[in-house]
């Protein structure tokens, strides 16, 4: 089932994309809030509009990435992570890639298209204590039951918020240094 807003999109020819990416960690808190600023307005300037964002956060990689600037060859173990979804006309995809591409201060991206609805995923404090509590209980009947329950509630929080529509289709940018 489509909002509104969604099948004027698609009448429109507007999709939905998700721009995720790592900052270098050598930026200050300030540079870093200067530079998502920059990184938004070069997708306002293509006609993007926003949907939602996530305020770039230091982060611990799960692997080392290097990056070259200026022959210098530099390793980082973590980054600030954010990303930002939003509507576009799909032909200005290949612009905006461009422009994020020559970002000297992005470590890593992907643009991957995706649907409008919220797609966070519930809660994980209550998945974690639900686990916690059958390891307790070792394993019972009764711990069973009340992770069940706790999953469940989460689950059913999830679902209320999603939309029937399903995803058909992901489309992936390779993932740039």
């Amino acid at each position: 089932m489509s909002t509104k807003t969604e099948q004027h999109e698609r009448q429109e020819g507007i999709q939905v994309y998700e721009l995720g990416f790592h900052f270098v960690p050598t930026l200050s808190e300030d540079e870093v809030v200067v530079q998502f600023s920059h990184l938004k307005s070069l997708i306002e300037k293509k006609g993007g509009t926003f949907i939602s964002e996530e305020t770039p956060q230091m982060t611990k990689l799960a692997y080392e990435i290097s990056k070259t600037v200026k022959a210098t060859k530099k390793r980082y173990t973590s980054a600030f992570f954010g990303w930002v979804k939003f509507a576009v006309n799909p032909e200005e995809i290949a612009p905006i890639e461009k422009e994020v591409k020559a970002f000297e201060s992005i470590l890593r991206y992907i643009i991957i298209t995706t649907v409008r609805e919220n797609t966070l995923v519930g809660s994980r404090e209550a998945v974690s204590a639900a686990t916690l509590a059958a390891s307790k209980k070792g394993g019972s009947k009764e711990a069973s039951s009340e992770a069940e329950v706790v999953v469940d509630a989460v689950v059913e929080t999830v679902a209320a918020s999603a939309d029937e529509t399903p995803v058909t289709s992901i489309e992936e940018t390779p993932i740039a240094e």
